[in-house]
């Protein structure tokens, strides 16, 4: 795990790297990057949330992960080969587009960022392989519950999970199918794990189960 220092050392740079961009306002729905396309630029998340994902020719989406403020992505055009993965905006977003020579100069004058790059990639190396894993051994009802245990948030002396997330969107996030998430999520609230709340807002009234 890394320490403060590390961490807070990588958000000032992500902080002065983002300087070196052009700040791009993307409205909700906007596509940033397109899967298959070719670019040359890496993008620093200022303000808003995106959403990294794949879709089939049905139309069918499987969501990598969700962008938060702090957050760089597209970085892996530096190998020169397509992008691999859809970014869409969930919100307005604002972010700075680092071009491939800022940000090759950027990596020069700042070795310590390159370190802070191959330490994001390997993490997100490692977060592909679990839903990889997850997806080809667990059920549906584990992979819900390992979400909600993800966007669980301490409030108060109890964990719930505020983000607004519709049952599509949670299915989404774990390679499933709406109705499944819907059964599962009825089980959860039927046997008292879960207790829904003002909104979309739920609450995690005792420990969700390993499986049941």
């Amino acid at each position: 795990m890394q320490d403060e220092t590390e961490a807070q050392l990588s958000q000032q740079l992500v902080a002065s790297l983002s300087t070196r961009g052009d700040v791009h306002t993307f409205p909700r729905g906007a596509l940033l990057i397109q899967e298959g396309d070719v670019s040359d630029a890496m993008y620093i998340l200022l303000a808003g949330e995106l959403k990294v994902f794949t879709r089939d020719k049905r139309g069918r989406e499987l969501v990598y992960n969700v962008l938060r403020p702090g957050e760089f992505f597209g970085e892996m055009f530096l190998d020169g080969g397509p992008r691999s993965a859809s970014v869409k905006a969930v919100s307005t977003a604002l972010c700075a587009v680092v071009k491939a020579e800022q940000l090759r100069v950027f990596m020069k004058e700042y070795p310590e960022f390159a370190e802070s790059l191959v330490l994001k990639l390997i993490a997100r190396v490692r977060r592909a392989t679990e839903q990889t894993r997850s997806l080809a051994l667990h059920g549906v009802q584990e992979r819900v519950i390992s979400l909600l245990n993800e966007l669980a948030e301490e409030d108060g002396g109890e964990r719930v999970i505020v983000q607004a997330l519709t049952q599509q969107e949670l299915a989404d996030r774990i390679g499933a199918t709406r109705e499944m998430v819907n059964q599962v999520l009825r089980g959860l609230l039927r046997d008292g794990y879960l207790v829904k709340e003002e909104g979309r807002r739920m609450r995690i009234a005792k420990t969700l189960p390993g499986e049941w």
